[in-house]
């Protein structure tokens, strides 16, 4: 099994610069891939501003404008806007602000950077008025969720540090809730809160500012709430709101009434009451969607919730129930939500298939009067990032189908494609997936890089397996531990529909998940194979033995089962990727991704295995690519030059396995609309890839 691999040493650096080179050499000769850089360099280099957090009068967001490499913490206010962390001020390749929160009054800022994409973290704070960091350090966090209990004092989550050399693959431990004042080393912060077994701990203060609260997890489902007032916050101080299973996941605090996003008596998810004293009252229940998350403004409740392809924005008024719904533009994906509870009002960020991204901000008043959202997201802000030139809207056609899987479940998949008549047998098909955790994938995975396949001629499309939340949380619990290789069947099922369907021949589909979604692809291409025109597993976890004893992984016994128990442990081996290779089976084109730097799966256990495996069965040696990203992690820390040389690699080895090979010349729907400028920008592909 290749198990040298998952230890650190100069023979292992040996091996994966071998695998670079190879890949690099690969990816090269791919005719596509000049076509592909350049497409995905006009995409993903148009400039970004995220949804803003306000507070006191001031706005504060991350930006970055075209050319550069991350993004930059930037604040507003009467005065006009300012950039308060520049990015130049860190390795603008490797490190990014990954995290940021501003005191009540808006004058101090705590913000967090991330080396080389790893989910640990060093927190600093920042005077917003003279723009220079105080002294306070801050470091042992991952995810990060600071809780500011007044303009001096904050809640953080803390871990115990890893062993030196270890920070990779350790397993986190030590979980607390400690509590940090401005001017005080570190090493003096009391702990308000530690959980009974290691757990995330997530702290809180209310609206109101009157009460700290802790949401505590049951692997990651939020399960057991604790507060306490903040002004005398101590460690003996909780009072139980909640202790059970979950999934219970805490809003705000209205009217001393502890809100709560209940998913146990609804699939779709109640809005529950909880004050002390009383019985829980369901203030309100999901009709036509299933809740998300949910935002105290005033007197009501912002509601995220999603329906099969759409998210959809709700105010629910706490004090009559009356329901109003915010006008979004149909098939357009919604990244982020923030609220501003001073002047009540609510910022989207969206983005339209094909098209631009933007925030929007919508006032709770203009909503409830039927007025439409504001463009410009912040009072006193004059720099907007410039948005791309997208394609028209009218060029693809987005559709949802039914897919029949293998126990006569009806699975939704959701179709772009150019508009005008369905593919007769000549369809390419890049199909998506990610199918855990509860994820709403069909209204959450169309990225603005999907795009160039469809520029390319190509077709895309999004699984909705279960194990996400398509048809609420029972959706999710029909895919998890022992149900896992029904999300896998599912999986199977829509690549088959294309050519069942008549869209396409036999293997013209190639399968890309990331993560969670890496070991769905993982796991359809050691099962099915055959169906198969190509995978591309990226950051996936493949080793379904030993997850577990890996960073945060034993978090993920809840959704997968614990291998420590033999029941539990031959169900994961009966389909762990790793585990159900064989070597006398010639598999697809193979392009497994993975980034030296992620501590949440690592890649020495999982990928770097998963590639040594597939190399030595029939015909692997040539079939199976292994692309590593340097100085980057799971999900974090990709410089634009990164992200774009991986996605137009993913792309072109995609369209080389499918023989969509007029891509790098084929016109598109919406050329006339492009600039130039991207194209004569584009670097060479070899200089974007990082060395060994």
């Amino acid at each position: 099994m290749h198990d040298w691999l998952a230890r650190t040493g100069p023979d292992v650096d040996a091996w994966v610069e071998l695998q670079t080179v190879r890949s690099q050499t690969y990816l090269k000769t791919i005719p596509a891939m000049e076509h592909f850089h350049a497409d995905v360099l006009r995409i993903v280099d148009a400039g970004h501003r995220t949804a803003p957090t306000v507070c006191a009068g001031k706005s504060f967001d991350l930006r970055r404008q075209p050319g550069e490499q991350q993004s930059s913490l930037w604040v507003s206010d009467e005065t006009g806007e300012r950039c308060l962390v520049a990015a130049s001020e860190f390795d603008a390749i490797s490190d990014a602000i990954t995290e940021f929160s501003p005191s009540p009054d808006g004058h101090t800022v705590v913000w967090a950077l991330s080396h080389g994409g790893a989910d640990w973290m060093v927190a600093r704070f920042r005077d917003t008025a003279t723009g220079r960091d105080l002294g306070d350090v801050i470091d042992g966090i991952k995810w990060p969720h600071f809780a500011w209990l007044d303009n001096e004092t904050v809640a953080y989550l803390s871990w115990g540090r890893p062993p030196a050399g270890q920070e990779l693959t350790a397993m986190n431990s030590g979980s607390s809730i400690r509590l940090h004042r401005l001017g005080t080393p570190q090493d003096q912060d009391v702990v308000l809160y530690r959980p009974e077994h290691v757990a995330w701990v997530l702290p809180s203060v209310s609206t109101d500012r009157k009460w700290l609260v802790v949401g505590e997890s049951d692997g990651t489902v939020p399960a057991k709430i604790y507060r306490q007032l903040a002004a005398t916050a101590t460690a003996d101080g909780w009072e139980t709101v909640l202790d059970g299973h979950g999934h219970d996941e805490y809003i705000d605090v209205y009217d001393d009434e502890t809100l709560v996003l209940s998913f146990r008596e609804s699939s779709a998810g109640q809005v529950v009451g909880y004050r002390t004293g009383c019985a829980p009252r369901v203030i309100h229940e999901a009709a036509d969607l299933t809740l998300d998350r949910a935002h105290l403004v005033g007197n009501r409740l912002v509601l995220l919730g999603n329906t099969l392809t759409d998210s959809v924005v709700q105010l629910l008024d706490l004090d009559n129930g009356e329901l109003t719904q915010v006008d979004l533009p149909r098939d357009a994906v919604l990244h982020d939500l923030t609220v501003d509870t001073d002047d009540e009002a609510v910022y989207i960020d969206l983005e339209q298939i094909g098209g631009p991204r933007r925030v929007a901000r919508y006032s709770v008043a203009d909503v409830l009067q039927g007025k439409t959202a504001q463009d410009r997201p912040v009072a006193g802000a004059t720099t907007d990032a410039p948005e791309r030139a997208g394609t028209p809207a009218s060029a693809w056609q987005v559709s949802t189908v039914d897919v029949t899987s293998a126990d006569g479940t009806i699975v939704p998949m959701r179709v772009i494609r150019t508009a005008g008549a369905v593919p007769a047998g000549d369809a390419k098909v890049f199909l998506s997936v990610y199918g855990g955790y509860g994820v709403p994938y069909l209204a959450s995975s169309y990225d603005s890089w999907h795009e160039a396949w469809l520029r390319a001629g190509g077709v895309l499309a999004y699984a909705g397996v279960r194990g996400g939340s398509e048809y609420g949380q029972a959706w999710h619990e029909a895919g998890i531990r022992h149900n896992k290789q029904r999300g896998i069947d599912d999986l199977i099922a829509c690549i088959e529909w294309f050519e069942k369907a008549g869209w396409s021949g036999p293997r013209s589909v190639v399968i890309n998940g990331m993560s969670n979604g890496g070991l769905m692809v993982s796991a359809a291409l050691t099962q099915r194979p055959d169906l198969l025109g190509g995978a591309v597993p990226e950051v996936a976890v493949v080793d379904m033995l030993n997850f577990h004893r890996y960073t945060a992984a034993h978090g993920w016994i809840r959704e997968y089962g614990d291998p420590e128990v033999a029941q539990d442990r031959a169900m994961l081996a009966a389909y762990s990727p790793l585990h159900n290779i064989s070597r006398k089976v010639k598999y697809p084109p193979t392009l497994i991704l993975t980034a030296d730097k992620d501590d949440r799966v690592p890649p020495g256990p999982h990928s770097y295995k998963l590639a040594a495996e597939l190399q030595e069965t029939v015909g692997g040696r040539e079939g199976t690519y292994l692309r590593v990203a340097y100085d980057a992690g799971h999900a974090t820390g990709r410089s634009v030059l990164e992200k774009v040389a991986e996605r137009s690699a993913v792309l072109a080895f995609a369209a080389h396995a499918l023989g969509l090979e007029n891509s790098h010349t084929a016109p598109h729907p919406g050329a006339e609309h492009e600039s130039a400028s991207a194209h004569e920008a584009e670097p060479d592909v070899a200089e974007t890839e990082p060395a060994a």
